[in-house]
């Protein structure tokens, strides 16, 4: 028997929970209850912490790719991570927007059942992830949302940079940035972020119609099969 040739920590190895991109994702989600946590009392650090948890979801996928170490619990945290962090946020503003509840609570839905209808759907389908479900049938906006990188990362930083600004502007209304980094306009920012932000809204509502239509299409060759059998 050929004994099992040793790996090393920054390879491909047998420990997936010990994976590099896996420990940034721990780390991040350290970062970002960490912000959470003194949302209401120390909006500034938020602001630190949750930048410091933006930059860990953006070097655990370069890392995942430079060691060799994707993993299908790494994208799960991944995904889990952002969808909750995203729904925090939304928690945050609803109350500090009381009057902007309901519309809280619908981006919320929208964005958890979009993501998990899709995944339900690509395992049904045998996808390899959320992000592979991407056929024919599937809308031009998923397809110019998964297949080009740079554009899904615009839309998705400017759903969390609008979300933070209206929580800067609501927990610290005197707030202008960080004396190390300059003035900051959160007003500016938060303009400049609304189109990435709509967009993104029609992706997940696209992605959840694509969704259910491949799920739809699933239960019809089901539906087919059986009526074969009973000639």
């Amino acid at each position: 028997m050929t004994p099992s040739r040793r790996r090393g920590f920054f390879t491909r190895h047998e420990g997936i929970f010990v994976y590099v991109p896996n420990l940034i994702g721990y780390a991040r989600i350290a970062a970002t209850m960490y912000a959470f946590s003194v949302a209401f009392t120390s909006p500034r650090t938020c602001l630190l912490a949750y930048f410091a948890a933006f930059c860990c979801d953006e070097l655990d996928g370069r890392f995942a790719r430079r060691f060799n170490q994707c993993s299908e619990f790494g994208r799960a945290l991944d995904m889990v991570t952002d969808r909750l962090a995203t729904c925090a946020l939304l928690m945050i503003l609803a109350i500090e927007y009381p009057k902007q509840y309901m519309s809280c609570v619908s981006l919320m839905s929208l964005d958890v059942a979009s993501h998990w209808a899709r995944v339900y759907a690509g395992a049904l389908v045998g996808a390899d992830g959320h992000k592979a479900l991407d056929d024919e049938s599937s809308f031009w906006l998923l397809r110019l949302y998964y297949r080009n990188r740079i554009f899904m990362g615009a839309c998705c930083v400017s759903v969390e940079v609008l979300y933070l600004c209206l929580h800067a502007k609501a927990a610290d209304p005197t707030f202008t940035g960080f004396a190390a980094l300059g003035p900051l306009d959160v007003d500016v920012l938060r303009v400049a972020a609304l189109p990435g932000f709509f967009v993104k809204q029609l992706a997940n509502i696209a992605q959840l119609i694509g969704a259910c239509r491949t799920l739809a299409r699933v239960d019809i060759v089901e539906i087919t099969a059986e009526d074969f059998d009973d000639e």
